[in-house]
C-alpha cells in the first residue's frame, strides 16, 4: 500500500516536524525542501524517509538544531569549517557559498567540513554553485560508518561515500549533475526495498555469510540471517575494483582531511564533506565553456542507441523528468515511510496534516 502526497503539502508538514524539533523556521524550510526535494528528484532514498532517524539524533543530543557554521581555519581559497552539529543541510549551504564566493575571488576554492549532520543529497550543492556559472565538485563519507565491502571482501568497511560533479549550461535548470555513490547503490535504496517489501537487483548486496542476495532485509540482519550483510562498490562483482577505488578517494577527502574521521571510527549519522568549485572563466568565456559542453552532449547523445533504449540520457535529465511528472501527480510514499513520518510527528508534538489525499 501506498500514499501520494502534494509536494507542498508533504514539504509544510516537513518542515513543521523540524521546527518542533527546534530548527529556525529558515533552516527547517531548507532541511525539508531538501528531503521532499530529493523525492521529487526519483532520489527516495535521501528524501523524507529521513525525516525519523534526523529527529532521533535530536532527541539523542548527537545533533544540535540552529547551531551555528564557525570558520576553524582559512585561506584566501580554502576553509575547514564546523557546523557546530547542526542538521547537514543549512550548514552545507552556507558552506558552498563559502566555496561560491572564493571561488569568485580567486578562481578556485576547497572548503573542508566536520561536525555537521548528515547532508542528504550531494548533488543539491552542486546545482546551487552551477546557479553562479560555477563548476563544482563534492564528497562526503560517514564517519563511523560501515556499509560497503572492498573489493574482493565479503564485509564491511567503508561507507557509501558519494561523488559529485556539477557544470552549468546556458540553461541553468538544465545542468549537467553526476551525484552517485560509490557503491553500487545508496544505502537508503535498500531502506526503501525494505519498507515497500520489494526484492533488489542481482549484484547489489551480500549477505552475512557473503552470499548473493536479493532482499534487502540481509543487509541488515533482520531476515533469514541474522548476520549483518554488506553493499558491493560500484562495478559489482566484477568492475568493483573501479568503484572500490573512487570510494577510498572520496573517504579520504571527505573524512581524513576534514578530520571528521573515516569509517575506522567517527560519529555515526554525520558526514564528513568537501566541497570545490572552480571558475571557467578562468579559462574560456562562460559561454564557450557551456556551448562547448553542449556540444559534447549533443555528440554523445548522436544514434545509433543500443538495443532496448529509445534514446540517451546524460546526468541529471531523469531527476529533471521525474521532478516534473511528481510535480505534477504528487509524490508516492510506502505505508511504512508514511507512517514513520507520523512517528516523527508524535515525537515533536507536531499536529498531522488533514488527509485529503490517495
Amino acid at each position: 500500500m501506498s500514499i501520494t502526497v502534494p509536494a507542498p503539502e508533504l514539504t509544510a508538514f516537513v518542515q513543521r516536524i523540524f521546527e518542533d524539533v527546534g530548527s529556525p523556521p529558515s533552516e527547517a524550510a531548507q532541511v525539508a525542501e531538501h528531503l521532499v526535494g530529493s523525492n521529487l528528484r526519483g532520489h527516495d532514498s535521501h528524501g523524507v524517509i529521513r525525516t525519523f532517524g534526523y529527529v532521533q539524533q535530536v532527541r539523542n543530543g548527537v545533533l544540535k538544531p540552529g547551531a551555528p557554521m564557525t570558520i576553524e581555519r582559512e585561506t584566501v581559497s580554502t576553509a575547514l569549517v564546523s557546523g557546530g552539529w547542526n542538521l547537514g543541510m543549512p550548514v552545507a549551504i552556507q558552506a558552498m557559498d563559502l566555496a561560491i564566493r572564493k571561488a569568485k575571488e580567486t578562481g578556485i576554492a576547497f572548503v573542508s567540513m566536520h561536525e555537521v549532520g548528515h547532508i542528504g543529497r550531494v548533488g543539491a550543492y552542486g546545482d546551487q554553485a552551477q546557479r553562479e556559472g560555477l563548476i563544482a565538485m563534492g564528497g562526503v563519507n560517514s564517519p563511523g560508518g560501515r556499509l560497503v565491502a572492498a573489493f574482493g571482501g565479503s564485509h564491511r568497511r567503508t561507507g557509501t561515500s558519494p561523488l559529485m560533479i556539477a557544470m552549468p549550461t546556458a540553461n541553468p535548470d538544465e545542468p549537467f549533475i553526476l551525484d552517485m555513490a560509490t557503491s553500487v547503490v545508496a544505502e537508503g535504496k535498500l531502506k526503501v526495498a525494505v519498507n515497500a517489501q520489494k526484492p533488489v537487483p542481482d549484484g547489489w548486496i551480500l549477505d552475512g555469510d557473503g552470499n548473493p542476495s536479493n532482499d534487502a532485509r540481509d543487509f541488515y540482519g533482520t531476515g533469514g540471517n541474522e548476520r549483518q550483510g554488506t553493499l558491493l562498490p560500484v562495478g559489482g562483482p566484477d568492475g568493483g575494483y573501479k568503484g572500490f577505488g573512487l570510494n577510498l578517494a572520496v573517504e579520504t577527502l571527505s573524512g581524513v582531511l576534514s578530520g571528521a574521521g573515516t569509517s575506522i571510527e567517527g560519529t555515526r549519522g554525520t558526514n564528513g564533506v568537501w566541497f570545490m568549485a572552480l571558475d571557467p572563466a578562468n579559462f574560456l568565456p562562460l559561454e564557450a565553456f557551456t556551448a562547448g559542453l553542449e556540444d559534447l552532449i549533443a555528440f554523445a547523445k548522436e544514434p545509433p542507441l543500443a538495443p532496448g533504449f529509445g534514446e540517451i540520457l546524460v546526468a541529471g535529465e531523469p531527476e529533471r523528468r521525474r521532478m516534473a511528472q511528481r510535480l505534477a501527480q504528487g509524490i508516492e510514499l510506502d505505508d511504512e515511510t508514511w507512517r514513520q513520518i507520523n512517528a516523527a510527528a508524535e515525537e515533536t508534538g507536531t499536529a498531522a496534516p488533514e488527509m485529503g489525499w490517495s
